[in-house]
This record gives C-alpha cells, structure tokens and sequence, in this order.
C-alpha cells in the first residue's frame, strides 16, 4: 500500500519538473477528475492544461478554472467545449490540442457513469455509460498517439480510471450489448473494463514508450456516488474521500513507479519498489497504487484472441461512426 503521506511528498515534487508539462484531462468537471485537476494544478509550475467540458458544463468548469488561475497563474489553462458520450467529438479534442502543442505528456480520463436509468442511445446508436468509459477513451488515446510520441524529455503517461483489474468474460456475440437482454448497468460496466485493458494492452505494445495506467479507484466520495444512494444502492461503508482520490490520482500520473521507459517525472520513492506490469503491458492498479493481476482471466482472452476480436469491433464501429 503507497500511503498517502508518500503520495503527498511525491505530488510536492512536481514542481521540480521541466516546465511546460502538457497535460490533458478528460472528464475533470466533477469527482475524481476534477480533484486530480485541482491536485495538478496546485503542484505543477508553468504547465500548459487542457480540459474537456460537454456545452451545459462549461460555465461551472470555467469558474473553477478562474479560480485556478488565481490560485496558480504560473500554469496556462484552456477549455475544450465537447461532449464526450459521442466519438464523433473526440476528434474536435485532438484538433483543439494539436492547433497549440507539439506534445502531449499526460492524458487524464475519468468520464463516465453508471447508467441506473436505463440505456438510452446517444444520436449515435450507442449506450453513453459505454462511449464513456470506454469507446471515447480509447478514440482519444489513437488520436493523440502522435502528441503523446512526441513527448521527448518524459515518457509520457496515459491515466484511465475505471476499473483495472476487475476485468470479467465479455458477451463475445454482442460486445456492444446492443440486445436488450444483454444490457444491464453493470454488464456495462465490466465490458468497458475489460474491452478497456484489452485495447489499451494492444496500443501499449505498439507505443513502448507509452505507459498506460488503468485504475481502479474502489468506492469514491463523488457526486456520482451521492447520486447511486439517492437511488437505493448499498455502497461500502468504508469511501475514500474525493480528495485523496485526486491526489492518488496524479500521484500515477506523474510518478516514476509507474513508467516504462525510465520515466522522467518524480523518481520512485525509496520506500517503494517498482510496479508490475499486466502479462499484456499496461499497470493496473488497486486503489492504493499497487499493481494487481488478472490473469486469470485476461491471459485466456489473449490466447483466444478476443483482444484482436475487440479491436477489430471497435475500429469499425470509429470508422462507421466518424466518417
């Protein structure tokens, strides 16, 4: 277990780093991604942030940003207007991006909900709660494949939180559970983990540069969380406070411990070994930043190839849905 006090004196030490760091959050208007966004911009000095909000969001995400440039005007922050329950709009987030940099040293993606209502479709035909989690994520991390490559000086860090590690057997017969009787609220859930950790697998052996963290942050102090009560649900007793999940949070983002390639970022805590990689090249990590391993059931989809099979889904469902 990283304790908090370690995950506080490494977020303390960014401020050390090279300026111009450019980070890149995606579904920072609220919960865990809006406390890892505060938590970054506190510590960083002279980086360039961007952040992702849908148009009925925008107001309130850029009143916490005014508030930030007061807190810390060394940084540069920029709104990105789009709504990422649809894939056609990931793509007006690289355009944002690539008009100004040249390089993208680490992608934060928190988006997503669990759908409790019900499925229903975006214009697209898809269930939101899934584009989310899942189908945006992982347009995002292709389209900016050449922004994050071009990180020189730092191995640049892809941080996705969902639920690494908890992946589970897909309905290989309907992987967008467009059948009815195959959706639910948590059949939702496990697919975008595990199609997830599938893809991000695959990106990582052909980026070795790249390290991808998928996290699984366990039951959070959110809105989200609020609102899953509100409904009837039984979460644990025990919930990890909002603000630590955002400092834990960047703690991954900018923490050598979880780097491929050397890193660059905040060197790895003397207290602290390495952490392991998955057996398909991603870290996935429990809520207090130690790696966990799901062989036991992501070893068995390789060998099947479910993860080719997931793939070559997806990037037909990119190229029917951006076209």
């Amino acid at each position: 277990m990283v304790s908090l006090q370690t995950v506080q004196r490494s977020n303390a030490r960014i401020a050390n780093l090279p300026h111009g760091l450019v980070a890149l959050f995606i579904g920072a208007t609220s919960g865990i991604g809006q406390a890892a966004l505060q938590n970054f911009a506190q510590h960083t000095s002279s980086a360039r942030i961007y952040s992702v909000a849908r148009t009925s969001a925008v107001q309130s995400h850029e009143t916490l940003l005014g508030a930030l440039r007061q807190s810390n005007p060394r940084n540069i922050y920029n709104l990105v207007t789009a709504d990422v329950s649809l894939i056609s709009e990931i793509d007006r987030i690289y355009e944002s991006i690539a008009q100004n940099e040249v390089k993208l040293d680490i992608l934060f993606m928190s988006a997503g909900f669990m759908a409790f209502e019900g499925r229903k479709d975006t214009r697209e035909g898809l269930d939101p709660s899934m584009t989310t989690r899942y189908y945006s994520r992982l347009r995002a991390i292709q389209s900016l494949l050449p922004l994050l490559n071009s990180a020189d000086s730092l191995s640049p860090r892809v941080i996705s939180v969902l639920a690494g590690g908890k992946e589970e057997p897909l309905n290989e017969e309907d992987l967008d559970l467009r059948d009815p009787h195959n959706w639910s609220y948590w059949n939702s859930s496990v697919h975008s983990c595990t199609m997830g950790t599938l893809t991000f697998e695959r990106v990582a052996r052909q980026n070795p540069r790249l390290s991808i963290v998928h996290w699984y942050p366990g039951p959070v102090e959110t809105p989200g969380m609020i609102r899953s009560i509100s409904l009837g649900m039984s979460p644990p007793s025990y919930r990890m406070g909002q603000e630590e999940a955002g400092a834990r949070a960047i703690f991954l983002a900018t923490n050598d411990r979880y780097a491929v390639d050397g890193g660059g970022f905040v060197s790895v805590p003397t207290e602290l070994g390495s952490a392991s990689k998955s057996g398909g090249g991603i870290f996935l990590v429990d809520p207090w930043g130690e790696s966990v391993n799901n062989e036991r059931v992501l070893a068995e989809l390789r060998k099947r190839g479910i993860d080719e099979k997931v793939w070559s889904f997806t990037q037909k469902l990119f190229a029917s849905k951006t076209a």
